[in-house]
């Protein structure tokens, strides 16, 4: 069925600013839309990863929906039932709306971002370090999105995807700026940028942290990963850009940039060999990194040099890989004219982040050190193994590493996990994650068979245990270890449901933790 009204993404901002109440919310949920709000519908993703949000126009007019604005059907050929619905009035058809929604939502609220100062940040691993710091220290009224929430870091409600869809990113931005937020640090995901989630947005800075094997299910190969992430820093004209030197993506990003942008750049690396032959482009960047550090206690003690000054000082994280993130920290903050000693006495006091290398403390005075993290690629679980490892040396103790794969996401990266967990660990168990509508012991035979092919003097008395019960495997392990050892937890880190059959359970990783070793949940 042929709509009643077409219009062009203009068209139908001067139809809806003449025609809808001020006051309207944007929404692509019709359990968030209430009489008198926009309804957009679309189709955005492929495969499992597909969102149409079309057959629900019925229920938005139900709802009292002042207007729909839908992307019509691409395929003549075939009829949908929710075509039914669009002789209604209050439809009116935008081409390519999976496109323009953001653009639209944006100009709907007054180009919230445009006022607010935006810090979009992206990676396969450290977007939501870097943007809960960011949020810390920017300012006393900076927000952030992201994997754990909308909001100021200490009041965080939950959206469910790293990255809202158009409309709900431009509302929750809109919203931010009411409360009285100066700054926002966003977390992008390869998702968001491919669906155009952020499409309509102004980032003040741009951050890049690092790419590794990640969401092929989605993206297909690497090189079209990669491509994806790139276009935060090709498309949307950051006034700043911040870029992880060292990472080997990161570098020919920033090649790529300085053949088509006349700005300076903000590079950041652990070691200044990654600086090595830049030295003709040296007017084209600014530097961060460090000249040495050492981890004591309970931060590294490091001297950073900052644009070609050394200054001393603590950075309270664990990991090489956390202190790399806080590296992208002190940068960004220097893109906001912030004196480097301000910029550093500022990162000295970030707090953690839940489930990122989260310490969990037994109560029991024989418990094990326990750690749960978010790590959920290749990459990640090998740099917290590689962090753990010096740790566990110190303390004379072993690593026991409980972890899954999320079922309908990247199948290639599972037995990639289990070969790195079974080489970083003396003690591997290989349980559930969100296995969705996979079979979890399929999932997990997938990941041993990463290791089948190991050969390892400590092979005959380091086992790998499979564990299906995620809260199982984790008092196996709590249990089996000595107190010297260390209990690594990954793959969920600050999530609090588990995903089984299209059903959500309530379970936190650091809850079983605190309830095998004698506390409580």
């Amino acid at each position: 069925m042929m709509a009643a009204i077409h219009m062009t993404r203009h068209e139908a901002l001067l139809y809806l600013q003449q025609f809808v109440l001020p006051t309207a919310t944007i929404s692509t949920d019709t359990r968030q839309v209430k009489v008198g709000d926009i309804f957009m519908a679309y189709a955005v993703g492929h495969s499992k990863a597909l969102r149409d949000g079309r057959p629900y126009i019925a229920r938005a007019l139900e709802m009292g929906a002042a207007c729909v604005l839908y992307q019509e059907n691409d395929d003549c050929s075939q009829s949908h039932t929710w075509e039914v619905d669009l002789d209604d009035e209050r439809c009116i058809a935008i081409e390519n709306l999976a496109e323009h929604a953001g653009w639209i939502a944006a100009e709907w609220y007054g180009g919230p971002s445009q006022t607010l100062k935006l810090v979009g940040v992206t990676g396969t691993n450290g977007k939501t370090s870097v943007t809960q710091w960011l949020a810390q220290t920017l300012s006393k009224r900076a927000a952030v999105i992201g994997t754990l929430g909308v909001g100021f870091v200490d009041q965080l409600h939950e959206v469910g995807y790293t990255t809202p869809d158009a409309p709900r990113l431009q509302t929750e931005l809109f919203q931010l700026k009411q409360q009285g937020a100066d700054y926002v640090a966003l977390e992008v995901s390869s998702h968001a940028l491919d669906q155009g989630r952020v499409n309509g947005t102004y980032f003040d800075s741009a951050v890049f942290t690092n790419l590794s094997q990640d969401h092929l299910d989605y993206h297909g190969t690497m090189a079209r990963y990669g491509a994806t992430k790139a276009k935060l820093f090709k498309e949307f004209n950051a006034k700043n850009i911040v870029i992880n030197i060292e990472d080997s993506f990161g570098r020919s990003l920033f090649m790529n940039l300085v053949e088509q942008i006349s700005k300076i750049i903000w590079l950041y690396a652990l070691q200044p060999a990654a600086f090595n032959h830049l030295e003709g482009l040296k007017d084209r960047f600014k530097s961060v990194y460090l000249q040495e550090y050492c981890f004591t206690k309970n931060a590294y003690q490091c001297k950073v040099v900052i644009d070609g000054s050394v200054y001393p000082c603590s950075i309270p994280v664990l990991g090489e890989f956390n202190l790399a993130n806080a590296l992208a920290v002190i940068a960004t903050l220097m893109t906001q004219g912030m004196s480097a000693s301000e910029a550093l006495r500022r990162i000295e006091h970030v707090s953690p982040v839940k489930g990122r290398m989260e310490i969990i403390k037994g109560v029991k005075a024989d418990a094990p050190m326990m750690v749960v993290d978010y790590a959920h690629t290749p990459d990640a679980l090998q740099k917290i193994l590689e962090t753990l490892r010096p740790i566990a040396s110190i303390r004379g103790g072993q690593i026991y590493c409980v972890f899954g794969c999320g079922g309908d996401r990247d199948r290639e990266k599972r037995p990639l996990m289990g070969h790195i967990a079974r080489n970083g660990a003396e003690h591997v168990f290989i349980t559930s994650d969100n296995p969705r509508s996979e079979d979890p012991l399929l999932i997990m035979q997938m990941i041993v068979a990463g290791i089948q092919h190991k050969t390892n003097s400590k092979d005959s008395d380091s086992p790998v245990e499979l564990i299906a019960d995620r809260a199982a495997a984790i008092m196996s392990a709590v249990r089996q270890a000595k107190p010297q050892d260390i209990v690594l937890v990954a793959g969920k880190g600050h999530e609090t449901t588990q995903e089984i059959k299209g059903k959500r359970f309530d379970f936190s990783d650091q809850a079983h933790l605190r309830l095998v070793s004698g506390g409580a949940a």
